[in-house]
């Protein structure tokens, strides 16, 4: 009751400071910056220009809760991976499941999210390169090669961006053929051995302009020391060629066409064993954690891997994407794009992390999506604009897995010997998606400070599932061969009211809703579990803000208060199962409402013509409205709505200090940031043993540009957080816990040279 009464009180306070702080700013318009005639240039603000809403607009006229970041800030910042940009937005965020190749990723905005591996799994934000977005988790947490600007954008986005875009969207850009001779290349060492090479060169015509890029980046050393043969684990060699080609067809139409090539090669994750002594793993077979949240291991860096083949893991990917931007007239433009992208992964995982092999996978699955999408927009002189379009998806995955398991003696199956006798299971699974929407969003100018916006999408789509299980693997289905497929329909609309109250300040309420698909299971028992669907999902968000830019066009501080409901969300239960070894599966299904209300703000100010300062910060209340489900197996629901919601922190906050300055004949900048990540949950049963305490990630990067030459350093984690990035307890934490660490403190430095 405290809690609440308190969050309720922080956010009438802060729906008070949408008009008081806004308009105090405005009639004390009082200057941070000295003046030119004291001897320094006074600095204004750039326009951000975005496409959140499918159309280039000014950030601080769309009414949605939106962070930007531009091609100079993400390389201020030196990341590798979105990741690296988490902390760029109010609650966000972004965690490497760790748990198989192409860094499977966990994201969360607002405390909504999916932490799982399994492709049944739909996202709930929704990445999106170029127009084209990406369906799975894994292949999820894209490198930040080339880019030319990323949008976060916060809460349901079902209108334009379509489903599985509960949380929101992360939108990237790549940059486009320039037409002119000249390009980049940059070289780079960091610590693990760590080597960089990557580069772009622009040719041709502006009729004919094509760009070739590429990278390779190779760590050598792992940041993990594995006990059982005293080497290191975690090297990773990734490379990179993209090739975009750019056709200016006529005046009115241009063709863009980019194909990317991506291969990963690294080693296997590894489980680090954090089960006490009441569990499996330790009551049974001696293998202990000594304490709450230490490893058995005593270290989050050193783990038990004895899987033969942990150092070969691989993830492949092609990706085609095909625009066709036609200007129907000066009032109409039509767009189409085409995006193909397959993956192929393999890995041989060990999930025990102890130096028995208890349960060791392997997975080698493929993954394919194909989308169109077919766009109308207006830019009509009078008071009424429009987006119309159609979306067609489709998308299949196929994962024939092997499981290792060593604790059938458990069970009686075999008697228990040392070394252990590893029985393997053979499931195979086959699941696809076949997706329609239609989708509208229009602006009407009621007068020249009031806009509604009025939006929907209608989305038809069929989901189908093929299981096969037998004693030897594939085609060996004389076990379990079921076929199942079910079809779900649903309509998410939108509506917004912005006012306008000057040139530099207005005000938004939009009421907006998300979903997230329903399907079948990928981790099935038995034939029961196999067949059953779950439903969708959807979150239904009212949300309040103001965008405001101030003190002489030198400061920009946006502000949203939300309320998010959370309908049929879907979880792993357990549900009795006769026919497995241990008696009961693990299934997805609907067994909660829960409600988010927090608030953001973001500020950018512009101390003087060196010095800038960015701030936002994410309050969050998350709590579960009810919860009822079997984790045990037994057959009798109980209330579980006393937990509170998977990577949901209360508070999180990010302060950057950036200066520059000219130095020489060149000039120097220097950025210097705090991302503070309030105490939170990475296991939905909320166990303490991967249990995350409030964390500071401090980062630095110092660059100094030089006519065409950048010399860069960089640190990031230099406090050296080891928070957990992902925690699972097996069966309700009965067999074991298993955590992985947050990557420790690396730093790096590179040169670019632009030619």
């Amino acid at each position: 009751n405290i809690k609440i009464i308190f969050g309720v009180n922080c956010m009438k306070n802060f729906i008070l400071s949408f008009i008081a702080i806004p308009l105090f700013l405005l009639t004390n318009s009082y200057s941070f910056a000295q003046d030119s005639d004291n001897g320094v240039l006074v600095s204004e603000l750039d326009e951000i220009v975005v496409t959140a809403r499918k159309r280039e607009e000014n950030i601080q006229d769309t009414a949605l809760s939106v962070s930007a970041l531009t091609a100079r800030d993400i390389n201020n910042r030196a990341p590798n991976d979105i990741r690296d940009l988490a902390a760029d937005s109010p609650n966000l965020i972004i965690d490497d499941l760790q748990q198989g190749p192409g860094s499977p990723t966990a994201i969360f905005i607002r405390g909504i999210g999916v932490s799982d591996v399994e492709k049944n799994f739909d996202p709930t934000t929704g990445v999106v390169l170029d127009g084209v977005f990406i369906g799975a988790n894994s292949g999820a947490m894209l490198k930040t090669i080339d880019l030319e600007s990323v949008e976060i954008l916060r809460g349901p986005q079902g209108t334009l961006f379509g489903r599985n875009t509960v949380a929101g969207v992360i939108n990237l850009t790549r940059t486009r053929p320039t037409g002119e001779t000249g390009g980049k290349i940059r070289v780079g060492y960091g610590d693990y051995d760590t080597s960089v090479v990557d580069g772009l060169f622009n040719f041709g015509t502006p009729e004919m302009a094509f760009k070739v890029s590429g990278t390779h980046r190779e760590q050598k050393e792992g940041y993990l020391t594995n006990l059982v043969n005293g080497e290191d684990l975690g090297r990773e060699e990734y490379t990179q060629i993209t090739i975009n080609s750019l056709f200016k067809v006529s005046e009115n139409i241009e063709v863009e066409v980019t194909l990317t090539d991506e291969k990963q090669d690294q080693d296997a994750h590894t489980s680090l064993n954090l089960g006490g002594a009441t569990t499996w793993w330790c009551a049974v077979y001696g293998q202990c954690s000594p304490g709450l949240g230490v490893p058995q291991s005593g270290d989050r860096y050193k783990v038990y891997n004895n899987e033969p083949n942990a150092r070969n893991a691989s993830f492949e990917s092609f990706t085609g994407i095909l625009e066709v931007r036609w200007d129907l007239s000066q009032n109409y433009r039509l767009d189409y794009i085409l995006g193909r992208k397959t993956t192929d992964e393999e890995v041989d995982q060990d999930w025990d992390g102890t130096p028995l092999t208890l349960y060791h996978t392997t997975r080698d699955a493929e993954y394919e999506q194909l989308s169109h999408e077919l766009r109308l927009t207006s830019e009509l002189d009078g008071s009424f604009n429009y987006v119309v379009g159609l979306y067609k998806w489709d998308s299949e995955y196929t994962i024939p897995m092997e499981s290792r398991i060593g604790f059938f003696d458990l069970f009686g199956a075999v008697p228990t010997q040392d070394p252990l006798i590893v029985v393997p299971l053979y499931n195979y699974t086959h699941q696809e998606t076949d997706s329609m929407a239609v989708f509208f969003e229009g602006d009407y100018d009621i007068n020249d400070q009031i806009t509604l916006t009025l939006g929907g999408r209608y989305i038809d789509e069929e989901k189908s599932s093929n299981a096969c299980q037998g004693p030897g693997p594939y085609p060996d289905c004389s076990q379990i061969n079921t076929y199942a497929d079910k079809t779900w329909t649903k309509f998410t609309p939108k509506v917004a009211v912005s006012y306008q109250s000057n040139e530099n300040l207005m005000y938004y309420l939009s009421y907006s809703q998300g979903y997230r698909s329903g399907g079948f299971n990928g981790r099935w028992g038995n034939e029961f579990s196999a067949v059953r669907p779950y439903k969708p999902e959807t979150v239904t968000n009212i949300e309040l803000g103001v965008k405001s830019e101030l003190m002489n066009n030198r400061v920009r501080l946006n502000m949203a208060v939300f309320d998010m409901q959370y309908d049929d969300k879907q979880f792993d239960v357990d549900i009795p199962d006769t026919l497995a070894a241990i008696g009961r599966a693990t299934v997805t299904d609907n067994v909660a409402e829960a409600t988010f209300r927090g608030f953001e703000l973001e500020l950018y100010a512009i101390i003087n013509q060196n010095f800038s300062v960015d701030l936002n910060l994410g309050y969050l209340d998350a709590s579960y409205d009810s919860f009822l489900a079997d984790f045990t197996g037994s057959g009798v629901e109980q209330d579980f709505s006393y937990l509170e919601p998977l990577r949901a922190p209360e508070l999180t906050w990010t302060l950057g200090l950036t200066y520059e300055w000219e130095a020489g004949q060149g000039i120097a900048y220097v950025r210097a940031s705090a991302h503070f990540i309030g105490e939170h949950h990475t296991s939905q049963l909320n166990s303490q043993t991967v249990f995350n305490t409030d964390q500071t990630l401090v980062d630095l990067s110092m660059n100094y540009e030089l006519d065409n030459t950048t010399f860069a350093f960089f640190a990031k984690n230099i406090t050296e957080e080891d928070g957990f990035n992902v925690g699972y307890d097996v069966f309700a934490g009965a067999a074991w816990t298993y955590g992985m660490a947050r990557t420790p403190r690396v730093w790096g430095f590179n040169i670019t040279q632009v030619f």
